[in-house]
């Protein structure tokens, strides 16, 4: 049930190969500084949504980026999570895929596309949260050094989409 909070944790695009084209090159390179950030986070549909700050590093390689850190709840800075994400870039395919783990569990599984500033990923969670496991992620990065992430239950508390975390994060 935490998992559901963390999601939005899972930022980006992914630091550049020589592979990538200059357009993709210069959208990866946005994600790669040390962030911090937080917003609003549900736990479960049905309660109200807490606050949580959250610190994130990249670890770079070709066609990938490595996001680690913790969030944690504001109001209970001691309940805090380590977050891991991977996202890689398929040149091939124009799409990206990945992991994403809090606290060494089982990886929910992610995949996408970036059109524009918008990165768009499907998430498929390792276990049930809020009664299924689909989510999906939108990203929003302008390059002007201010990304925003929304993590969306698709089917909410009576089957239409419900926003489950809003984060913005600036360079640290």
């Amino acid at each position: 049930m935490l998992r559901a909070i963390w999601p939005a944790v899972v930022l980006l695009g992914l630091i550049s190969g020589g592979a990538l084209p200059a357009e993709d090159r210069a959208y990866l390179h946005r994600f790669a500084v040390v962030w911090k950030g937080g917003g609003t986070a549900s736990l479960n549909l049905h309660l109200p949504s807490w606050r949580v700050s959250c610190r994130l590093s990249p670890s770079a390689g070709a066609n990938r980026i490595t996001l680690f850190g913790n969030c944690y709840l504001k109001l209970m800075s001691f309940l805090s999570k380590r977050i891991d994400t991977t996202l890689v870039y398929n040149s091939s395919s124009d799409s990206y895929s990945g992991t994403y783990s809090v606290d060494g569990g089982p990886p929910a599984i992610l995949w996408g596309r970036q059109s524009g500033d918008r990165l768009t990923l499907d998430v498929a969670w390792p276990i049930l949260v809020n009664g299924h496991n689909k989510a999906k992620i939108y990203i929003v990065n302008d390059g002007r050094g201010h990304f925003t992430l929304e993590t969306v239950d698709p089917l909410g508390l009576y089957g239409s989409p419900m926003t489950t975390s809003d984060l913005h994060f600036t360079p640290e």
